[in-house]
């Protein structure tokens, strides 16, 4: 019997395990500004949303020293990106020297050129990974971060320094007093969705078994999906597919931005992907992403 349920927040942190780990990284460990450093994690996943290596997954394994040189070059890029100019000590012939750490990780790939003529795109497309990923998935750590800011500041004669963020990004900071509850108040938490219930997973099917069977599924803002639709699509196309449909928790006048999808056999999620990281369908005029779902690492 197929069934639906709405995703976690704790799926949705497991989905972006790496992402949070790198904030985490710049934020705690390295004392990165962490404006900046949300913005760099929202641009990274444009990037490799449009196709350029993952950033993120190559400083997983790097040390603190070349993931703090990444954190400066990315800053330039952000700066750039938010005012339109660049350092004075800027060579007009040799921009790409600003950041060469970033293109090695990006295979060359990135350029100024692009950054210049895609300027705004590129704002668009950051602005949109804050508002949808960075803005929920960072809050509890951000949260973290300002109680130990604020007892460094109680030992010392050094005031706390509020969150900041850059101003030509169309996105506000997660509002988080230091002593809030540690999951977003949007959210509404609710039992593992993993685990076996409605007698739709066998009590002996493992974790890693179910998924081998799921996929993450993510929906543009502005062009809200049902799971009617998604159920009516896949069947069309499929067949009967799927086991159980998992939406986002969102109040009535929000948009879910994403769902977890369950199907009855690991061969659909391969015949879905058909050997590609990610699919992108569009379901009754709206585009839909899908891609396997990993709860603890991208790879």
């Amino acid at each position: 019997m197929s069934t639906s349920s709405h995703i976690s927040v704790e799926d949705f942190y497991a989905f972006h395990t790496i992402d949070r780990e790198l904030f985490a990284r710049l934020v705690i460990d390295l004392r990165r500004d962490p404006g900046y450093s949300m913005l760099s994690l929202a641009l990274f996943l444009w990037f490799n949303n449009i196709g350029f290596p993952d950033v993120v997954v190559k400083l997983r394994s790097l040390p603190d020293v070349v993931v703090d040189v990444v954190g400066e070059e990315t800053t330039i890029i952000l700066k750039y990106l938010e005012t339109g100019t660049l350092p004075p000590s800027a060579q007009p012939n040799a921009l790409e020297n600003l950041i060469p750490t970033i293109r090695g990780l990006m295979d060359s790939r990135l350029t100024f050129q692009f950054l210049q003529e895609q300027r705004i795109r590129v704002l668009n497309g950051v602005s949109q990974f804050m508002e949808d990923v960075c803005s929920r998935v960072f809050v509890d750590i951000v949260q973290r971060l300002a109680v130990i800011r604020e007892r460094e500041a109680a030992s010392t004669s050094v005031g706390h320094q509020p969150f900041v963020m850059p101003t030509n990004f169309g996105v506000r900071p997660p509002v988080v007093p230091p002593m809030a509850p540690a999951i977003p108040p949007r959210y509404v938490v609710v039992q593992d969705l993993i685990a076996p219930q409605m007698g739709t997973t066998p009590m002996n099917e493992s974790l890693a078994a179910q998924q081998e069977r799921t996929m993450f599924m993510t929906f543009s803002r502005g062009y809200p999906v049902s799971e009617a639709e998604v159920r009516d699509y896949f069947t069309r196309n499929y067949g009967d597919c799927i086991d159980s449909f998992h939406m986002e928790e969102v109040e009535a006048t929000q948009q879910a931005l994403y769902a977890r999808v369950v199907y009855h056999t690991p061969a659909m999620v391969t015949a879905i992907l058909a050997g590609r990281e990610s699919v992108r369908f569009v379901i009754n005029g709206k585009h839909v992403r899908v891609r396997r779902w990993v709860s603890q690492n991208r790879t």
